[in-house]
């Protein structure tokens, strides 16, 4: 009998990451390439215990929690892994300013559709995530070509909205009939792997799937359209109320249903480390789908609570 759940987590590597303030996921541009296998890591049980309540953290708890372990796909991940993950793709995105951004969208997409099929013969529903730092901007431009308007989600510090509109009015020189796009053609000009994987995923899995993420994830659901209202998005209650963006209004313009995972209080109330933490990085590696998925097992606040606690370093 097929299982209840499956969680599954993209990985990959963005060009845009290499440019200085665009991402802030990891301590230099260079060093954003790292980040994605260093979490995938810290997700299956390896590396030390951060000191605050990182969104890897939550996700890592979370599976604990719920006896899920997930699935990791490389889609553009351009360094070395130390966990098991197919391959989709091995280029990462490039600069779509530059070229198209992901050459190879029809081959991830069309290999992507199989591997869900293929997963909807074990579960039933498809929690997906990911992890690819720059993908916001490559997001931007998607919904940018798509019609849809509205400040995206970052983890970077400061403000990279002038940054990213750049990139985007970059790609608009590039390729003027850009907006004319849809589908893999648009993943292909300005997308990135990460995107044309979970795109393909969508495509072929014949069960619900949750796209657990904020930006990123509402590009795929725009790309989709309407695949028969199996479709859904599961976000932290931090990226969702982010001042500096407009979630809730691009997901209204997407037309995608969500969840709201709020955090809990005990890890964002006053000014600690673990609020400092999630409040920075707000949302990612799955890990809004990943509480709303141990919400929806039935586990309780307190159980909740208490895994994400032992996922921080106790001083």
């Amino acid at each position: 009998m097929p299982a209840p759940h499956a969680v599954v987590v993209l990985l990959g590597s963005s060009r845009l990451s290499l440019i200085p303030g665009l991402s802030g996921a990891g301590r230099t541009p260079e060093d954003t390439w790292h980040t994605p296998g260093r979490d995938a890591a810290f997700v299956t049980g390896s590396g030390p215990l951060p000191p605050c309540l990182t969104v890897a953290g939550v996700t890592r708890a979370m599976c604990t929690l719920t006896g899920i372990s997930p699935f990791f796909f490389r889609a553009g991940y351009a360094e070395k892994l130390s966990v098991s993950a197919p391959m989709l793709s091995r280029t990462p995105a490039g600069d779509p300013r530059e070229g198209p951004s992901v050459p190879d969208a029809e081959e991830i997409v069309r290999d992507a559709a199989e591997t869900g099929a293929t997963l909807g013969e074990d579960c039933h529903t498809l929690w997906l995530g990911e992890c690819i730092p720059g993908g916001t901007t490559h997001a931007l431009c998607i919904l940018r070509a798509l019609g849809i308007r509205g400040r995206v989600s970052s983890s970077a510090a400061g403000e990279t909205v002038i940054a990213k509109e750049a990139v985007w009015k970059g790609v608009q020189e590039r390729c003027p009939d850009i907006s004319s796009l849809s589908g893999t053609a648009l993943i292909r000009e300005t997308g990135d792997p990460v995107m044309a994987a979970a795109y393909g995923l969508l495509r072929g899995f014949p069960g619900e799937t949750v796209l657990c993420g904020a930006t990123q994830m509402l590009a795929v659901a725009a790309l989709a359209g309407d695949i028969g209202g199996q479709v859904s998005c599961a976000m932290t209650d931090r990226v969702w109320q982010d001042p500096a963006a407009d979630v809730a209004q691009i997901a209204e313009d997407v037309g995608i249903p969500v969840t709201i995972a709020p955090v809990p209080v005990r890890f964002v109330q006053g000014q600690s480390p673990s609020r400092a933490c999630i409040d920075r990085v707000k949302e990612g590696f799955g890990a809004g789908g990943a509480l709303a998925l141990a919400r929806r097992c039935g586990f309780s606040e307190a159980m909740i609570e208490t895994a994400l606690a032992a996922s921080i370093r106790q001083e």
